[in-house]
This record gives structure tokens, C-alpha cells and sequence, in this order.
């Protein structure tokens, strides 16, 4: 809990003091060439993800309080700080990011934002099998909600495709290959694939 607080207090920080020397439009969305395709005045876009990580650190810490499976929460209160610590960090990566390309236009952003995402799905993969039942994270449908079984076995398949994911968005760090296509597709897979297994151990379980 205290380091996601550093890391929010540090991003805030950072752009302040990074602010003098910024241009007065930074960068704040690439398309997937690589080109910027929206700037923002510095004054506020600098502050745009660290206030975002403020108002998702608010939300870590309520959520266990307001969803109605909280007492899950003490099962898997290692995983969930993990993760939690894992978005936050992702968030304060890309507010860098945004410091470094702002002030280096001429550098390609498609392997630092590739590093960062890959890097965060790895890193969710390694626990989602270990989150149990709850309403805020993980594969939250009726059925999985309805039978821990299938909450389990589902996120247990979760974990393989979201590493799987990870680390081919990683690879396309590298080599930078169609990564419309391929980082698309991979998420896709990565997203969807437990969402149909989990239907199908229902409908299984169903007959």
C-alpha cells in the first residue's frame, strides 16, 4: 500500500518538475504507426494519468469493501496487492514515457508502450488463477460467479493466455511486426478464450 501511495505522489512530482521544460503540446495518443494522433496543453495533460492513478488507488482500496464477495478478498490479499502495484506501476511507466517522447519526438513509442503492457499481462498472468470469487477482477459472468469451479478452472486457463499475450506483445518489441494484427489478435485470444470455456463447463454442468 505505501509504495502504490509513492508511486502516485512520485508521478505527481515528476511531471511538475518536468513541466518547465516541455513543449506546450505534449503527446498523448499514438496510433498504431507509431505517429502521434493527439496532443494536449502541458499544463493539464502532464497531470492527466497521475490523476488517474489517484483515483485508481481510491478505487483498490474501496472496491474489497463494496463488493459483496469481500471475505474472498483475504484469500488472495497477496495476489491483489501484486497486481494492483503492477497497473500502477504500468500507468507511472507510460506518464515517463510521455515525459521522454515529449521531449525526444524523433523516438518510435511502439516498443516502450509494447515493454509496459506485455510486462503487465505477464505479470496478471502469474496470479489470476490465484484470485477467487469476487466482483471487481477477474472473468466476472453469471456462471463463474454462480460456481467456484468454474471460476477456478477459468482462471486457470486465464492465466496461460494472458502470459501467452504478454509475451508476444514483448516479442513485438523486438520486432515490431503487424502489431495491429498481432497484438490485437492476442488479446482477443487472451480475453476471450476463458469467456468460452467458462460457457462451456457451464452448459457441461448444465445437461
Amino acid at each position: 500500500m505505501l509504495f502504490n501511495i509513492f508511486l502516485v505522489i512520485f508521478s505527481f512530482i515528476s511531471s511538475v518538475i518536468a513541466r518547465p521544460y516541455l513543449p506546450d503540446k505534449i503527446p498523448m495518443h499514438w496510433n498504431l504507426a507509431g505517429e502521434i494522433d493527439s496532443y494536449a496543453n502541458k499544463n493539464y495533460g502532464i497531470f492527466y494519468l497521475p490523476l488517474m492513478m489517484l483515483g485508481m488507488l481510491i478505487l483498490f482500496e474501496l472496491s474489497p469493501k463494496l463488493d459483496p464477495k469481500k471475505e474472498n478478498y483475504k484469500i488472495f490479499k497477496k495476489e491483489w496487492l501484486i497486481i494492483k502495484t503492477g497497473i500502477l506501476t504500468l500507468f507511472a511507466y507510460l506518464q515517463g514515457t510521455i515525459i521522454y517522447l515529449a521531449l525526444n519526438p524523433d523516438k518510435d513509442v511502439r516498443p516502450l508502450i509494447f515493454i509496459g503492457l506485455g510486462s503487465l499481462f505477464v505479470l496478471i498472468g502469474n496470479y489470476l488463477s490465484k484470485i477467487r470469487q469476487n466482483y471487481f477482477i477477474g472473468v466476472k459472468l453469471p456462471w463463474t460467479l454462480a460456481d467456484e469451479d468454474n471460476w477456478n478452472k477459468s482462471h486457470r486457463l486465464a492465466s496461460w493466455t494472458f502470459v501467452l499475450a504478454g509475451l508476444v506483445i514483448l516479442l513485438e518489441a523486438v520486432v515490431v511486426f503487424y502489431p495491429g494484427l498481432v497484438i490485437g489478435t492476442s488479446l482477443f485470444l487472451a480475453i476471450v478464450s476463458p469467456i468460452v470455456y467458462s460457457y462451456y463447463l457451464f452448459k457441461r454442468k448444465s445437461h
